[in-house]
């Protein structure tokens, strides 16, 4: 991120500012800055960097919600993680009224669709979920709550993002990456359409 945005993603710290009851925050900068509230270490925060860009000065900045880059600035501000106790929680307690509009399961076991010919329909809340090692098949098995079910009836959709990965499996966390460009395209082409009904 460069120095100029208005918004940074930020940790708190122990640390204390000198002669201030606020937070020090490290936001990646070459000196941490302090915010106008007193949160434990370890928090992650958004915190408005406003006009005065001294960081030298002791001004507090503002911690905001991290829904505000992207409600007031059209900005992509990561994605969330939440615990879900069980693969058929994480659609159950679904923090988004209504539940998600659409489903989809990522897996090598999945269908290939080249991402330039996937269709996904109108949605306003999107769930990609990714399973362990042992896949999503088998956190489906273990969850009482689906036994009998097979993935493609818990998923909309039931995708391989990374074919031909060669290698036995892929780490959760690099699947992420590898889906989260997969779905660019077809994720803006919905939003696109949606654009244009409105």
């Amino acid at each position: 991120m460069h120095f100029l945005d208005t918004k940074k993603k930020g940790v708190t710290l122990k640390e204390q500012a000198p002669k201030s009851s606020g937070t020090l925050v490290d936001v990646g900068l070459s000196k941490n800055v302090l915010i106008d509230k007193l949160l434990e270490p370890g928090v992650r925060v958004t915190v408005a960097m406003g006009m005065n860009r001294n960081l030298d000065a002791d001004f507090p900045r503002q911690v905001v919600s991290s829904s505000k880059p992207r409600e007031e600035e059209g900005m992509y501000w990561g994605y969330k993680v939440r615990y879900a106790s069980s693969i058929s929680s994480v659609f159950k307690d679904s923090p988004y009224k209504g539940g998600y509009d659409h489903m989809i399961g990522t897996s090598e076991h999945g269908q290939s669709i080249k991402s330039s010919e996937l269709k996904l329909p109108s949605f306003r809340h999107l769930l990609i979920a990714f399973g362990g090692l042992a896949g999503l098949e088998e956190s489906i098995e273990e969850d009482n709550n689906l036994k009998g079910k097979n993935v493609q009836e818990v998923f909309d959709s039931y995708l391989n993002t990374c074919p031909n990965q060669g290698s036995r499996t892929i780490r959760t966390e690099e699947a992420i990456f590898i889906s989260l460009q997969y779905f660019q395209e077809p994720i803006k082409r919905v939003l696109q359409r949606y654009e244009c009904q409105n």
